[in-house]
């Protein structure tokens, strides 16, 4: 492992640690494939349109693998609940930050990622929405490193592996989402008091 020092943004507390994403993963950190399209069939596609920019994740807008394919996707490629992803390519969606849950996907099929969108899985002890909740507030300098011609910008997988991580104790991680969700419920109440 090469030291990061040089690297660090700014100051956290003396508890947390600076990590690389790629060693917050237990999964490599990759696109999925190229898929083929079917009428019907017992496996979904999660594209880039899924992962929408106001409403979350919207899995009613993938599209059906053809099964015959579903071998070039190892099981670990099947999405799981508490997947990051992140739209990898393209002008107006590159760098787009979502989080995958079980919940979204009402169809109850299984799920792989389209070659459009990279898929990180972090280890049990860091949350996946701390994690999530962390590169979301930095989307925008994740928007910014896409490279490649105007319209095919392309937010490279050894990019996002290089990203700095601040992670604190996973208590610390989990009074972060739990804040984070109080203050999300707080705004839903002002908002429906505003319409």
């Amino acid at each position: 492992m090469s030291c990061i020092d040089e690297d660090i943004p700014y100051d956290i507390p003396d508890t947390w640690t600076w990590m690389r994403l790629e060693n917050c993963c237990v999964k490599e950190i990759r696109r999925g494939k190229s898929p083929k399209y079917a009428e019907i069939s017992n496996v979904i596609v999660f594209a880039q349109k899924c992962n929408t920019k106001y409403n979350g994740i919207d899995i009613s807008l993938a599209q059906y693998l053809d099964e015959t394919t579903i071998k070039r996707y190892p099981t670990d490629e099947h999405m799981q609940d508490g997947d990051i992803v992140i739209n990898s390519t393209g002008t107006g969606t590159l760098g787009r930050v979502g989080i995958y849950r079980n919940t979204d996907n009402t169809t109850g099929l299984l799920i792989v990622p389209d070659s459009y969108v990279t898929v990180i899985r972090s280890f049990s002890c860091i949350s996946s929405h701390y994690l999530y909740a962390f590169m979301k507030a930095h989307q925008t300098e994740l928007e910014k490193k896409g490279e490649g011609s105007t319209n095919q910008k392309e937010l490279k997988p050894l990019t996002l592996k290089e990203m700095l991580i601040a992670v604190p104790p996973l208590s610390e991680q989990k009074r972060i989402d739990k804040s984070i969700n109080v203050a999300f419920s707080h705004l839903a109440i002002i908002e429906k008091c505003l319409n």
